[in-house]
């Protein structure tokens, strides 16, 4: 896992009217993803706490969410007509990632219920104390998945299947991929207490370029689609995963690369701000929120 700090500002309790009374944050203390530090003893408050909800409510929401990924990728792997070419598209990347987030934050949420119980000198953490594994991977599939799933919904709706033209009949799987999912993601990040910094968003970039380069590679190894998804101005094998990242015509490809790499640093800087207002909002108008809204 990449190294980031998470830093704490002060010492702060949310106001005893909120919803969250009873949660504080420390001051000088950072989180670490991957070294040891004596603020990582704070993570079940950050990654396995509400809001708005009780620890209870919480770990149902995500492990319905889980459930509810999982059953939808499932259904998507029994009933597509895509093949071995199941796993050529960014949408399924993107869901299978989304499934392991929920599956990972309900694991975390109740290793947090049960690590909650006991005593804060129980908890007190050494200067060597490392997050667990479950929530460094869920820090980083967070501050992935999240953009992931408004990109993929904006992206499908517009670029790829028009809502003012439609090429793909809307089924079920279809639309809580490409939509619903979204939906789940916003409601997530209202009653999460996940962190989310922009220079931990290099991992989705990383991830575009990976994209990136494998339709490359799609392209000039003509692996085509299924002949479901066959278009109309190429052979089977050299048909696009998507229109318009087609690399016949490779100026065309990386203008719509480059349009999409803005519109995502744009989408970072709204959920960005948008999660230093909601800590904020929590924790009271005189706290300067969870986090430092440092970049």
């Amino acid at each position: 896992f990449a190294c980031f700090p998470l830093r704490k500002k002060r010492h702060e309790c949310a106001m005893d009217s909120s919803p969250a009374r009873g949660l504080c944050i420390t001051e000088g203390q950072d989180i670490r993803i991957c070294h040891g530090c004596a603020g990582n003893a704070q993570w079940p408050d950050i990654f396995g706490r509400s809001w708005l909800l009780p620890d209870w409510a919480l770990l149902f929401m995500r492990s319905c969410a889980a459930t509810f990924f999982a059953i939808t990728l499932v259904l998507d792997g029994l009933t597509t007509k895509d093949g071995l070419r199941f796993f050529i598209y960014l949408t399924r990347w993107s869901f299978i990632l989304e499934t392991l987030y929920f599956c990972i934050a309900t694991w975390v949420t109740f290793q947090a219920r049960r690590t909650s119980k006991r005593s804060s000198s129980d908890r007190q953490a050494t200067q060597d104390s490392r997050l667990p594994r479950s929530v460094q991977a869920m820090s980083l599939l967070w501050t992935l998945t999240f953009p992931i799933s408004v990109l993929v919904c904006l992206a499908f709706w517009t670029l790829i299947n028009p809502l003012w033209d439609l090429r793909m009949p809307p089924s079920f799987v279809l639309i809580t991929e490409h939509f619903i999912n979204m939906l789940i993601f916003i409601a997530e990040f209202l009653v999460n207490r996940n962190v989310f910094y922009l220079k931990h968003g290099i991992i989705l970039y990383i991830y575009a370029l990976l994209y990136s380069i494998w339709s490359l590679i799609h392209f000039i190894a003509k692996v085509g689609v299924a002949p479901a998804m066959a278009c109309q101005d190429y052979p089977l094998d050299e048909c696009p995963i998507y229109p318009v990242l087609d690399w016949h015509h490779p100026v065309r490809t990386i203008i719509v690369v480059l349009g999409v790499t803005l519109a995502t640093l744009m989408l970072q800087l709204l959920i960005w701000k948008c999660t230093h207002k909601r800590d904020q909002r929590f924790l009271g108008s005189g706290s300067g929120g969870l986090m430092d809204p440092e970049i």
